[in-house]
């Protein structure tokens, strides 16, 4: 027996709506994070950032990195994350350069030159309210991995 058109997709987006509840991450819900990085190798621990907000602190080949949470109220319901990380180099990064890695085809990712002439760099994800999946936000990760070696290239690190 076919079901009419419009009950078959209401089943359907049902049925995918279920289960991708389930493999969901959330900027509201950093525990959410931590257990995407540990399930995907990533040792990783919940902490605080300098204002309270919630901040998750991961390690990559044996270094230790960051990702920061926005648009917070009162340190909870976060709807954004950033990954970030600095480099404080023996020779400073001219702004021409950083300006050069700006305005190649890395869209996604910015850097940019402290006072102190360390150089940076962030990724933003937003995941607002009902969260991203966890296979769009590992190819976020995968993204910014790449991006960072690239980058660590790019200014001789």
């Amino acid at each position: 027996m076919k079901l009419p058109l419009f009950i078959a997709s209401a089943a359907t987006a049902l049925t995918l709506g279920t289960a991708s509840v389930a493999d969901q991450v959330l900027a509201s819900d950093p525990q959410s994070l931590v257990n995407f990085f540990f399930n995907n190798g990533y040792p990783a621990q919940l902490t605080t950032d300098a204002v309270g907000d919630p901040m998750v602190e991961y390690r990559l080949n044996g270094s230790k990195e960051v990702l920061f949470f926005y648009d917070c109220e009162d340190n909870t319901d976060c709807l954004a994350v950033q990954f970030y990380s600095g480099y404080q180099l023996d020779n400073s990064v001219s702004l021409e350069r950083i300006n050069e890695w700006n305005s190649g085809d890395r869209r996604f990712i910015r850097a940019y030159l402290t006072d102190d002439g360390a150089a940076r760099i962030e990724m933003d994800v937003a995941t607002s309210a009902d969260g991203i999946s966890e296979r769009d936000f590992n190819d976020l990760l995968s993204l910014w991995i790449d991006r960072m070696a690239e980058f660590e290239e790019f200014i001789g690190w």
